[in-house]
């Protein structure tokens, strides 16, 4: 009989992603893509029908989209899609320009020459995904070049921060993608390209500059956007 280790007897061995995560992730994409209204109320056996799982597998779901700020839980009615208010997403957008501009100062000192290539690439799949018709693959690649940056950076503090907002950064760009037109879109590429050509020519000071103002611009964009779809709701 073979003898356990201490760590052996509380192993965890899964498979991954397991069911729980995939539906976690397939309501979480529904979310960001608006399939799913902020406000709009999620009712658990309407879900299971519509993902094919169980109610066990939904309920978890639920819980940990809850605990991203995708979902809110509103006493004796249910669980509802979240939203993000002007004032909450300015928060964020602060905590944002902080990490981020440090992030990126970080980066030119520390990444390798493969984390550099590895952040062009990144741009380089965010400038495709513009193309596409749908903003999830322009949410995604911009999440993409984000790791990129904060796992050159060598931080892992401001990397688990930034990783609590995720969920809600996310419905931020799913939201302003969906109300950006071509030329904003432009020009967020271009401003892209300058924090990507900063970083590899090693000037922190100019990559740390363009991260800040790449988030200032977009916190701005937001809070128009946020208040046109609050004067919405109001008439």
């Amino acid at each position: 009989m073979t003898n356990l280790t201490a760590n052996d007897a509380i192993r965890v061995v899964k498979s991954s992603p397991n069911l729980r995560e995939l539906t976690t992730e397939a309501l979480r994409n529904a979310i960001l893509s608006m399939h799913f209204k902020p406000k709009q109320r999620l009712i658990e056996r309407s879900l299971c029908e519509q993902t094919g799982v169980s109610r066990t597998c939904v309920r978890e779901a639920l819980q940990h989209l809850e605990s991203e700020g995708l979902v809110k839980r509103v006493q004796n009615k249910g669980l509802y899609v979240a939203t993000v208010s002007a004032g909450e997403a300015w928060q964020i957008y602060e905590v944002r320009a902080s990490l981020e501009s440090a992030a990126g100062r970080m980066f030119v000192k520390r990444a390798s020459d493969k984390e550099l290539k590895a952040l062009e690439a990144a741009f380089n799949r965010l400038e495709k995904s513009v193309k596409k018709s749908t903003v999830m693959p322009y949410v995604q690649a911009l999440d993409e070049f984000y790791e990129v940056l904060l796992t050159g950076a060598g931080n892992d503090v401001a990397k688990a921060v930034l990783r609590t907002l995720r969920a809600r950064m996310n419905y931020l760009r799913a939201l302003t993608a969906q109300a950006s037109d071509s030329e904003y879109k432009a020009e967020t590429n271009a401003r892209m390209r300058e924090i990507v050509d900063a970083a590899l020519r090693r000037d922190a000071p100019a990559t740390a500059r363009h991260c800040r103002e790449f988030v200032e611009r977009s916190a701005k964009f937001a809070a128009k956007v946020l208040r046109e779809h609050e004067d919405e709701s109001i008439t």
